[in-house]
């Protein structure tokens, strides 16, 4: 996760919500979110196709926020809309 690249620390919750982000982005993008080569940084935006409903879109974005208190618990990932 980003806080681990930038801080060298990370709280295994979010970072496992970052994992499961990271997971899921290919799984229905086709692609890694974060090209290889490329460092994540906080400034960095990553493309979501635009077939993606909102609501998946959405999720990704949730679970790939670089501050980790902006990413969702594991109980509020499971009530995501998308995830209904």
């Amino acid at each position: 996760p980003p806080e681990w690249n930038h801080f060298g620390w990370y709280y295994a919750k979010p970072a496992t919500i970052w994992s499961l982000g990271i997971l899921l982005h290919p799984m229905v993008c086709r692609e890694h979110p974060f090209r290889r080569g490329h460092n994540i940084s906080w400034d960095h935006q990553f493309s979501l196709s635009q077939q993606l409903s909102q609501e998946c879109q959405d999720l990704i974005r949730w679970c790939l926020s670089m501050l980790d208190v902006d990413r969702p618990s594991l109980e509020g990932l499971l009530c995501d809309p998308w995830m209904q």
